[in-house]
C-alpha cells in the first residue's frame, strides 16, 4: 500500500510543469457555460461520496442517451445531462449533518437507518442547490426523487409510479447502471450482464418501460464505448449546455457552488465569496489585466473545491493535525488543480489554485516550489485566504483581530509570500476597510 508520504511524493514529481496549464486566457471577457464548469467540477462532489472519479459523469451521458432513445424533446434531455451530473451533490451537505458518505456506508440491517438518513437528506440538499444554481425545477425534482422506487419500497414519504416526475425516473434507472458499473470492475462481465440486471429491476425499483429500453441500450456496443471512453468528460464540456455565463451571473453561478464547499468545510457563510473579492481587488491594485484578475477571482471562489476530497472529520478536527493527517489534507489543491483544468480557460487559475499553499522560501505544498516559481496570482490567492482564516474562528483556534491578523503575514514577508505582495494586499486592504 502507498503510503501519505509516498504519495505526496509522487504528486511532487509530476506537479512542476506550469506549462501544462498556461493557455493563453484570451483578450475577451471569461464566458463559461453552466454545463462546461459543472461537468468537470462533478468530479468534486464524487470526491465527497467516496465515488471511482468520473460517476456524476456516466450518470450524465446514461440519463442523456435514455432521454434520447425515449425521443424526449431538447429541453429534458438536457435536464437529464444536469440531473446526472449534479444527483450526488447533495452528499457534501448532508455530510454537514453528521451522515456517512453513501460509500462509506455499510450495507447491514443496524445501519438501515442512517443509509435512509443519508438518501433522504442529500435528495433534499441537492434539489435546493439546483434551483440556486438556476437549472430548472424539473431537473431539482429529478434530484429529490431520484432515490424512489416504482413500486413505492423506495424513500419513506416518496413518491411512485406515474407520479415519479420522468427525469427522476431516468435518473433512476442511469444511477442504477453506474451502480452496477462501480460494483463489477470487469467492462466485458458488465456488458453481459447488465441487461439482464436492469430487466429484472422493471416493475420494482424502476419504471418498467424505461428498464425495457436500458435493458435494450445496455445490449449496444455505441453505448458501451461512449460510457468506457477517454473523452467522456470533454465530449461533456463541449455540449455546452445550460447558456453562456459572463460578469456578474458567472461569479454568483460559481459562488453557489464555493457556498456548498464552505458549509462542508465548516467555514463562516460567505468565506470564498470574500477570499474572491479580496483577491479580485488585490490583483487590480497590483495592475494584473482585467482578464487575468477575473481568472485569479475565478480560482480564489474555487480555491477549496479540492477539500471535497478530504475526510470531513478532518476538516472539522478541534486540534492540530497528525502528520499523516496533513499529508491527506494536502492532496487538495492537486485535486483542485485536475479538476478546474478541465474548465475551459481556467487552466491558469487551475495552476494558481494548485499552488496557493505554496511558499517563496520552498516550504511549502505540493509541489515545495521556490522564489518565481511561485505564481504572483497564487500569491494573492494564498495571502487573501490567509487573512480570511486568522479573521474567522477555526476549530482549533478563535478569530483574531484585523490588526493582529496584518501581524502576523508581516511576519511571513520573505517566507510565504514575497515582500511586495504583502505589502500591496496590507496597502489595499487598508483602504479597504478605511472606506
Amino acid at each position: 500500500m502507498t503510503s501519505n508520504a509516498q504519495r505526496i511524493e509522487i504528486l511532487q514529481a509530476d506537479f512542476l510543469d506550469s506549462r501544462l496549464y498556461d493557455e493563453d486566457p484570451g483578450a475577451g471577457p471569461l464566458r463559461l457555460s453552466r454545463g462546461a464548469i459543472l461537468a468537470p467540477i462533478s468530479r468534486a462532489f464524487d470526491l465527497a461520496e467516496r465515488r471511482r472519479s468520473g460517476h456524476a459523469q456516466r450518470v450524465a451521458y446514461v440519463s442523456m442517451y435514455l432521454a434520447s432513445e425515449m425521443e424526449l424533446d431538447p429541453d429534458h434531455i438536457e435536464g437529464a445531462f444536469f440531473a446526472g451530473l449534479l444527483h450526488d451533490l447533495g452528499m457534501a451537505g448532508a455530510a454537514t449533518a453528521g451522515v456517512a458518505p453513501t460509500g462509506e456506508a455499510s450495507g447491514d440491517s443496524a445501519n438501515w437507518a442512517e443509509i435512509v438518513k443519508t438518501l433522504n437528506l442529500h435528495c433534499e440538499i441537492g434539489s435546493r442547490i439546483v434551483r440556486r444554481l438556476g437549472l430548472g425545477e424539473d431537473v431539482a425534482r429529478a434530484v429529490q426523487h431520484h432515490h424512489d422506487c416504482w413500486d413505492g419500497s423506495g424513500m419513506p414519504g416518496g413518491l411512485s409510479g406515474e407520479r415519479l416526475p420522468v427525469l427522476a425516473r431516468i435518473l433512476a434507472a442511469a444511477d442504477r447502471v453506474e451502480s452496477l458499473f462501480d460494483q463489477e470492475a470487469s467492462p466485458l462481465a458488465l456488458r453481459r450482464t447488465a441487461a439482464s440486471e436492469i430487466a429484472a429491476m422493471g416493475g420494482s425499483e424502476l419504471d418498467p418501460k424505461i428498464a425495457e429500453v436500458m435493458a435494450e441500450l445496455a445490449r449496444d456496443d455505441g453505448f458501451w464505448l461512449g460510457f468506457y471512453g477517454e473523452e467522456l468528460e470533454p465530449t461533456l464540456v463541449s455540449l455546452n449546455y445550460g447558456g453562456m455565463l459572463e460578469g456578474t451571473p458567472l461569479q454568483e453561478f460559481i459562488g453557489v457552488i464555493a457556498d456548498l464547499v464552505d458549509s462542508r468545510n465548516g467555514r463562516t457563510p460567505g468565506h470564498s465569496r470574500r477570499v474572491a473579492d479580496m483577491a479580485g481587488r488585490l490583483a487590480e491594485a497590483r495592475g494584473i489585466p482585467a482578464v487575468r484578475t477575473e481568472l485569479v477571482r475565478t480560482g480564489a471562489m474555487l480555491q477549496d473545491i479540492g477539500t471535497l476530497g478530504v475526510p470531513i472529520a478532518l476538516l472539522h478536527k478541534p486540534d492540530i493535525l497528525n502528520v499523516d493527517e496533513m499529508a491527506t489534507m494536502q492532496l487538495h489543491p492537486t485535486y483542485a488543480r485536475d479538476i478546474l483544468s478541465e474548465i475551459p480557460r481556467l487552466g491558469p487559475a487551475a495552476w494558481w489554485v494548485a499552488c496557493h499553499h505554496e511558499r517563496v522560501d520552498g516550504k511549502g505544498y505540493p509541489g515545495m516550489l521556490e522564489g518565481a516559481e511561485v505564481p504572483v496570482e497564487a500569491q494573492i490567492i494564498g495571502i487573501c485566504e490567509t487573512f480570511e482564516a486568522l479573521t474567522n474562528d477555526r476549530p482549533h483556534r478563535q478569530a483574531m483581530s484585523a490588526a493582529d491578523a496584518f501581524d502576523i503575514i508581516r511576519g511571513l514577508a520573505g517566507q510565504r509570500f514575497e515582500a511586495d505582495v504583502v505589502d500591496s494586499f496590507e496597502a489595499t486592504m487598508e483602504e479597504s476597510l478605511a472606506s
